[in-house]
C-alpha cells in the first residue's frame, strides 16, 4: 500500500473511532464551505441574462428602437452608447426635429415589420394619492394589452387599463396604498425644472400587474400619450420615445447601423446572441471603454475578507488536530521505534486534514445548495430584485469543497510538523518533553506588524483609492503577524498566573504550557475582535463626526409644514385653514408663517428682494472651499437638512412670531423694527451701513423693462431700516416687515408655517399632521426635529454579534480540548481532595483566559487599523468638497468595546461552567 493509502486509512479509522471530535472538525471546516456555496449559487441564481432582460422588457418582439434625434454609435448590446463623430470628432445636425410617428420608423424597417405603439423611456414619477395617503410611483406607459409584450409584467388582479381614465398598479405601489383593483386613485406630477404642480387627475385602477424585471418597484402601468406626447423627463428634457418592433429574422447588426444613422438605437435580441466584432462597431473606435477602478478594489477587499475567514477556521480547527495528535503520541512513537520516519508520521497527520476537510467540503456544500434554494425566494423579497432562476454550476461547487480539503490540511500542517519532529523515547512514556519558546515565528510575526504598521501609516497620510488598497493590505499583514507572535504572548501571560486564584492559576499556567491549542484559538478571537473593533471604530467616527456637524434650521421638538411646492405660493385663506387643521391635532404653543416669493413660470416674471451687499462685504472670488469656511463673509451653511423652502429668495416676510420661531426667544429690536416697517438681517454682513441706524439694501430682481438687457443697477432697489440679530441663519437671510415692500411690486405668499410645540410629538401625531399636509395637495412632508438620529446600532449589533460567536467558539473549542487533554491533571486534583465544582470553576476560567486575553489583544490592536482607514477615506476627500472643511473625529466605541473585552469573556465563562460536568471520572493509569 503506498505511503499516503495508508495514512488515508488511518485518518479514516481514527476519524471513525473519535466520532465527536471529528463532528466538531467537520463542522467548523464546513461552514465556510457552505458559506461559499450558499453565496455563488444566490449570485449565479440572482444574476438576469441578456436575453431574460431583453424578453422581460420587449416580450415577443424582437427589438426595442429609441428615438434619440441625432445620428448615433451604440456598443452592440445597447449598453453604452454616444453622438455619431466625423473625422475631427464633430457631431452631426440632428435628422429631424420632431419626435418621430410609428408610420416613419415603419417606413425606415424591412417590408413585413410591425411597430408598436411607443412608450416613454423618460422615467417620469408621479405621486399617487389616496385621500390623504400618499406615494410616489414611476410610469411605465406601456400597452399590456398588445399580445406581443405578453411577459413583460406579471398580473396579480384585474385587467390592462382599457381607457385613459385606468391604470394598473404595482403589488408594492398598491399595498402601500391599501388600493386593489376597481379603486380610484388620484395623480399629480411636478415639472422638474420650474417645479410646477399639476392638478390632480382622478384615475380609475384597473388591475393589480407587477413588471416582470423590476417584481418589487413602485410602479404604474398607463395607457401610451396619457400625460402627453412631450411628458419631460427628469432632466426637463422631452422624454425619448422608445418603440417594440418585430422585423422577420430580427434586427441584425446592418439594420442596426442604419437605424443609427437615422437617429435610433437599437436593443436587438438577435445582437444579443450573436454580436458582431468589436472591429465593425464604430462606437468603440471613437468612444474609449469605460472601466470602473472601483470593481478591482472591491475584489481585492472581497478577497482579503474570505482569506481572513479561512485563516479564522483554520485558527479554531488547529488546536483539535494537535490535541488528536498529542493523545496519539504513543501511537506515533511505536510507529517511529518500527521505523517509520519524520515524512510518514508528518503524511499521517496531514491525512486527518484530508479525511476530515473531504468530509466538511462535501457536507459544507451539500448544506450551502440546500440553503440557498430555501433561502432563494426571500433572498428576492429582501433584496428587492428580480432573480434569473435557480442555477447551480458544479465547477464553482466543487472548488469551493476543495476550500474545505485546503482548509483542513492547513489546519492540521502545524501539528503535522510538531508530530514530525518528536522524541521517540519521550513518546513512549508518555512524558510531553522539553518545550522551548518559540523564537524565529515571533520575530517574522514582529516584522509583519511593523511592515504592515508602515503600509498603515503610509495610507493614511496619502490619499487616493490605491492607497487605500494599501492600508487594507496594511492590517491584513500586521494582523498575520500578531497571529504569528500568539504563542509567544501565550508564554509570557503565563508569568501573571501567580496574582491570580487556584483555578485561574491553573488555567492561565496550563494555556501558557499547551500553547499549541490555546494560541491559535487566542489568535482567532484576536483576529475576529480586532476586524470588528476596527470597523466600530470606524462606523462609531463617523457618526460622531456627523453628530458634530449637524445642523439643523429648526430647533428640537419645532415641526414644519411646507405650504407650497416651491412655485408660487398659496392663498392666505388656505393657509390659514391648514395651519388651525394642524393646530388640532399638534401639542402647539406658537405658530408662524413664513411668506416667500415663488418661482414664477416660463412666461412671466416674479419680483423678488434679494441682499445687496457692500463691496467690502462680500466674498472673495476664486477662493478654495477651505478658505470660504474660514472667511464669515462667505458664509458657508452646513445644515443637516433643510426642512423648508422660502421660495426664490432667502429673504422673506413675517412679523415678529417669526423671529421667535426663527430664535426660539424673543427680541425686542427685532420686534420693533418689524413693526415699524423695517427688516431684520441675520449676519452682519448684509447690512448696508451700521453704526446708531443701521440699513439693508435690496435689489429687486424681475423688474427691468427688458430683461434681456436689464443690468443690475436698472432693478429696482429699495434701502430699509433694520435690526440685526446674531444668528446667522442659512436658509434665511433676512425678513421683511409685511408690506414693506408692495410699492416695487413684490408679493409675498405663504410659503411654510413653523410650529413651536410644548413637548415632542409622537409618530402618530406628527402621521395625522403630514395627513392634512397631504389632502391640502403638497407633496412635501410634515416635518418634525427630532435632532441627529444615529443608525449605528444595528451596525455595532452586528459586529458584536460576529465578534461573540467567533470568541465563544473558539472559547468552547479551546476549553473542551484543554479540559479532555487535562484528564490526568484533573485525576490528580481529585485525589488530593478537590472539590467536584473545581473542574466546573476551572473550565470557566480557562475559558475566561483565552476569551479575555483574545479580546484584550484584539481590541487594542483593532485601534491602529481603524485610524488608518479614518485618515485614508479623509485624504480621498478633494478640497473643493464641503466635507474637507470638517475635522476628522476619532470616538473609539466604548460600550461596544466594555461588552466585547467584559461582557462577552464573562458570558463564556459562564457557558463553559454550565456545560462542564463536575464529576471525574477516574481512569486506570498505564504502567
Amino acid at each position: 500500500m503506498s505511503g499516503w493509502g495508508l495514512a488515508l486509512r488511518v485518518a479514516r479509522r481514527e476519524a471513525w473511532r473519535n466520532k465527536k471530535r471529528s463532528i466538531l472538525v467537520v463542522a467548523m471546516l464546513a461552514l465556510p464551505v457552505a458559506g461559499a456555496a450558499a453565496a455563488d449559487t444566490l449570485w449565479r441564481s440572482s444574476q438576469v441574462t441578456a436575453e431574460q432582460k431583453a424578453a422581460w422588457d420587449m416580450g415577443r418582439y424582437d427589438a426595442l428602437v429609441t428615438d434619440t434625434g441625432v445620428p448615433m454609435y451604440q456598443a452592440p448590446d445597447m449598453s453604452e452608447a454616444g453622438p455619431a463623430r466625423d473625422a475631427a470628432g464633430n457631431s452631426p445636425a440632428p435628422v429631424r426635429t420632431a419626435p418621430e410617428t410609428v408610420a416613419g420608423l415603419t417606413a425606415l424597417l424591412p417590408a413585413g415589420s410591425h411597430v408598436g405603439r411607443p412608450e416613454t423611456l423618460g422615467h417620469t414619477q408621479v405621486q399617487v394619492t389616496n385621500g390623504t395617503s400618499r406615494a410616489w410611483g414611476l410610469v411605465r406607459d406601456t400597452d399590456l394589452g398588445d399580445p406581443l409584450l405578453a411577459g413583460t409584467a406579471d398580473r396579480v388582479s384585474g385587467t390592462v387599463p382599457a381607457a385613459p381614465d385606468q391604470v394598473t398598479l404595482s403589488s408594492a405601489l398598491a399595498g402601500r396604498l391599501h388600493k386593489k383593483a376597481g379603486d380610484t386613485v388620484g395623480l399629480r406630477t411636478t415639472d422638474p425644472v420650474t417645479g410646477t404642480v399639476s392638478p390632480v387627475l382622478t384615475v380609475h385602477v384597473s388591475g393589480i400587474y407587477d413588471r416582470k424585471s423590476d417584481p418589487y418597484g413602485d410602479v404604474l402601468f398607463v395607457r401610451p400619450g396619457i400625460f402627453g406626447p412631450q411628458q419631460t423627463g427628469v432632466a426637463g428634457a422631452p422624454s425619448q420615445a422608445t418603440f417594440p418592433i418585430s422585423v422577420h429574422g430580427g434586427v441584425d447588426w446592418n439594420l442596426t447601423k442604419q437605424l443609427n444613422a437615422q437617429g435610433f438605437t437599437v436593443q436587438s435580441k438577435r445582437l444579443l446572441a450573436d454580436p458582431p466584432p468589436r472591429s465593425q462597431v464604430p462606437y468603440y473606435q471613437f468612444y474609449a471603454a469605460h472601466s470602473d477602478g472601483s470593481n478591482n478594489a472591491q475584489l481585492a477587499v472581497v478577497a482579503i475578507a474570505l482569506s481572513m475567514i479561512l485563516l479564522e477556521v483554520v485558527l479554531l480547527a488547529g488546536p483539535a488536530f494537535a490535541v488528536s495528535a498529542r493523545r496519539r503520541r504513543r501511537d506515533f512513537g511505536l510507529l517511529g521505534a518500527a521505523g517509520a520516519d519524520g515524512r510518514r508520521l508528518r503524511r499521517i497527520v496531514l491525512a486527518d486534514g484530508v479525511v476530515l476537510g473531504a468530509a466538511g467540503g462535501v457536507l459544507g456544500a451539500v448544506v450551502g445548495i440546500v440553503a440557498s434554494a430555501v433561502a432563494l425566494p426571500w433572498f428576492g423579497h429582501y433584496t428587492q430584485q428580480a432573480l434569473g432562476g435557480f442555477r447551480l454550476r458544479p465547477l464553482e461547487l466543487a472548488g469551493s469543497a476543495l476550500v474545505g480539503v485546503g482548509t483542513g490540511v492547513a489546519a492540521a500542517v502545524a501539528p503535522a510538523i510538531t508530530t514530525a519532529r518528536q522524541d521517540v523515547l519521550t513518546a513512549l512514556t508518555g512524558r510531553r518533553g522539553a518545550v522551548n519558546t518559540p523564537w524565529k515565528l515571533p520575530l517574522i510575526g514582529l516584522a509583519g506588524v511593523l511592515a504592515g504598521s508602515v503600509l498603515i501609516v503610509f495610507g493614511a497620510w496619502h490619499g487616493g483609492q490605491a492607497v487605500t488598497i494599501t492600508v487594507i493590505i496594511g492590517i491584513v499583514l500586521a494582523e498575520l503577524g500578531m497571529v504569528a507572535c500568539t504563542p509567544l504572548i501565550v508564554t509570557w501571560s503565563g508569568r501573571l498566573a501567580r496574582v491570580l486564584p487556584l483555578t485561574g492559576r491553573l488555567a492561565l499556567r496550563d494555556g501558557a504550557r499547551n500553547r499549541g491549542r490555546t494560541a491559535p484559538a487566542l489568535a482567532a478571537i484576536m483576529a475576529a475582535v480586532a476586524g470588528a473593533s476596527a470597523v466600530a471604530m470606524v462606523i462609531n467616527s463617523d457618526d460622531a463626526q456627523s453628530r458634530r456637524y449637524y445642523q439643523s434650521q429648526l430647533r428640537m421638538g419645532q415641526a414644519v409644514a411646507q405650504l407650497d411646492d416651491g412655485n408660487s405660493g398659496v392663498a392666505g385663506a388656505v393657509a390659514d385653514r391648514l395651519v388651525e387643521q394642524i393646530v388640532s391635532v399638534l401639542p402647539t404653543s406658537m405658530v408662524a408663517v413664513l411668506q416667500g416669493i415663488g418661482f414664477g413660470d416660463n412666461q412671466t416674471t416674479v419680483p423678488a428682494p434679494n441682499i445687496m451687499r457692500a463691496p467690502g462685504n462680500m466674498c472673495p472670488d476664486r477662493l478654495s472651499t477651505a478658505a470660504q469656511a474660514k472667511d464669515p463673509r462667505c458664509s458657508l451653511g452646513m445644515s443637516g437638512r433643510i426642512q423648508f423652502l422660502t421660495g426664490s429668495t432667502s429673504v422673506v416676510s413675517g412679523g415678529p412670531e417669526l423671529v421667535r420661531a426663527l430664535l426660539g426667544r424673543d427680541d425686542p429690536a427685532a420686534d420693533a423694527m418689524l413693526k415699524t416697517g423695517g427688516a431684520v438681517v441675520f449676519d452682519k454682513y448684509d447690512l448696508a451701513t451700521a453704526g446708531a441706524r443701521p440699513t439693508v439694501h435690496l435689489a429687486i430682481s424681475g423688474t427691468c423693462d427688458h430683461p434681456t438687457t436689464c443690468a443690475p443697477q436698472d432693478e429696482k432697489q429699495a434701502t430699509l431700516p433694520a435690526a440685526l440679530v446674531d444668528s446667522p441663519r442659512t436658509d434665511v437671510s433676512a425678513i421683511v416687515a409685511p408690506g414693506a415692500l408692495d410699492k416695487l411690486g413684490v408679493k409675498f405668499a405663504p410659503m411654510a408655517a413653523l410650529f413651536d410645540t410644548t413637548r415632542m410629538p409622537t409618530t402618530d401625531e406628527e402621521q395625522r399632521a403630514d395627513d392634512l399636509v397631504a389632502a391640502a395637495g403638497i407633496s412635501e412632508s410634515f416635518y418634525v426635529e427630532r435632532g441627529y438620529q444615529s443608525q449605528t446600532w444595528a451596525g455595532m449589533l452586528a459586529l458584536g454579534a460576529v465578534a461573540g460567536v467567533v470568541m465563544l467558539g473558539a472559547a468552547a473549542v479551546a476549553t473542551g480540548l484543554a479540559i479532555t487533554d487535562a484528564q490526568n491533571d484533573l485525576e490528580t486534583l481529585a485525589a488530593v481532595g478537590a472539590r467536584p465544582r473545581v473542574r466546573r470553576t476551572l473550565a470557566a476560567s480557562q475559558a475566561a483566559v483565552t476569551a479575555g486575553l483574545g479580546a484584550v489583544l484584539g481590541a487594542a490592536f483593532g485601534l491602529l487599523p481603524a485610524v488608518g482607514l479614518i485618515e485614508a477615506r479623509a485624504k480621498q476627500v478633494t478640497p473643493e468638497d464641503m466635507l474637507s472643511i470638517q475635522q476628522t473625529q476619532f470616538a473609539p466605541p466604548w460600550l461596544y468595546l466594555g461588552v466585547v473585552v467584559v461582557a462577552l469573556p464573562v458570558l463564556a465563562a459562564i457557558g463553559a461552567a454550565a456545560v462542564t460536568r463536575s464529576r471525574i471520572e477516574m481512569r486506570r493509569r498505564r504502567g
